[in-house]
């Protein structure tokens, strides 16, 4: 895959604009999901993942080709989405996180026990209000996109091993609040 996207930069580089496309549909997803991750509104989301391969194609003549070409633009969306976000919030701490069955970023026993689905998700989704956007995105790369520590680190631009103690930061704080959770469910179920 790599190989293609570098023959489709070689193309557009050489004139072929209308290539640039190929480009854009492969990773338009992943780019949406960062910049709505990060932002929680779909239109600024949409209006950020635009502006981010506006400004790749702007400079896809400074991309080396010593990372993958999916890296590089994620590391764009990445820092453009929490530039946005800080303008707009001046706190990286303010969002929701909301779930479904396709976006559940980690399998934990606590959720797995739990009665049903709804109330799992209900959990989660509470457990994920307490991290901030930078932990829940790197969550949903490194679980859902199924991204490595290293690509992770290019992407953020954080050392990899700061990457992985935020990601262990960040499924600890998750521990901790289903451990709360599972105790006082079980409190008040049992206390009826």
């Amino acid at each position: 895959m790599e190989q293609e996207d570098q023959i489709i930069i070689r193309k557009v580089l050489a004139g072929e604009t209308a290539a640039y496309g190929v480009l854009v549909e492969k990773y338009q997803d992943m780019v949406m999901n960062i910049a709505y991750q990060v932002l929680r509104q779909r239109e600024e989301a949409e209006d950020l993942a635009q502006n981010s391969f506006v400004k790749a194609f702007q400079k896809l003549n400074t991309f080396k080709g010593e990372s993958k070409f999916s890296t590089w633009l994620y590391r764009i969306a990445w820092h453009m989405a929490i530039s946005q976000h800080r303008k707009l919030h001046n706190s990286l701490n303010s969002n929701t996180f909301y779930l479904t069955d396709d976006n559940l970023p980690v399998a934990d026993d606590a959720i797995i026990e739990a009665s049903d689905r709804e109330e799992a998700l209900a959990i989660l989704e509470k457990a994920l209000r307490k991290l901030d956007a930078e932990e829940r995105v790197m969550l949903n790369m490194y679980y859902k996109q199924q991204l490595k520590v290293q690509d992770i680190s290019e992407i953020t631009g954080l050392s990899q091993s700061n990457v992985k103690v935020k990601l262990f930061r960040s499924r600890k704080k998750l521990a901790l609040h289903f451990e709360t959770t599972s105790k006082a469910n079980y409190l008040e179920t049992n206390t009826q």
